[in-house]
């Protein structure tokens, strides 16, 4: 990659934005992903919008910005990008569905798991060939699919929705490490 490419500023912003989550300068996260985000929006980079978006929903979620989170991750999903890696894709679904959960949409939750965990099986022809953070990744979904259905089960037989705590994690990204 080249100092002249387009997106080489936005990869700076966002390592920048990376470095400040781990140090937890909230400020400086938010200041390095939105300058990311807008650069990426000038220049017309649907591919570097979609990764910010899935990256600022995930971080906004962590943080309890559930609509500010919903809003990111539903435009990074409204990009239309053909080459958009799967780790991106799937990190906006999941994040998505992680976030419904947490405000009670239990099953539009598990319709979009098992969205994830299907383009996981699509992509790779058997996930012998699907790098490990990928395996690791279709673990979670699935297990987290099946405690939302549970949820979803509870709520069927007339469990009030208020009698039932569930645990939500994000999808964290790819190479980036949750320390809290």
């Amino acid at each position: 990659m080249s100092l002249n490419e387009p997106n080489q500023q936005v990869r700076i912003w966002m390592q920048l934005a990376w470095d400040a989550y781990v140090k937890k300068s909230l400020i400086q996260v938010f200041h390095y992903f939105h300058r990311a985000l807008e650069h990426a929006e000038q220049q017309e980079l649907e591919h570097e919008i979609a990764w910010i978006c899935r990256d600022l929903g995930y971080v906004h979620a962590r943080k309890g910005s559930l609509n500010q989170a919903l809003d990111y991750l539903n435009k990074g999903l409204s990009l239309h990008v053909d080459d958009l890696e799967i780790d991106i894709r799937v990190g906006l679904i999941t994040n998505k569905a992680s976030v419904l959960a947490r405000l009670g949409s239990y099953r539009d939750a598990v319709v979009l798991l098992d969205q994830g965990a299907s383009l996981i099986l699509t992509h790779y022809q058997s996930l012998s060939l699907a790098p490990s953070h990928m395996v690791l990744s279709y673990a979670g979904i699935l297990r987290m699919a099946k405690d939302l259905q549970k949820v979803v089960d509870l709520l069927d037989q007339g469990i009030r929705p208020d009698r039932i705590q569930v645990e939500i994690k994000g999808y964290s990204p790819y190479g980036h490490i949750e320390n809290e």
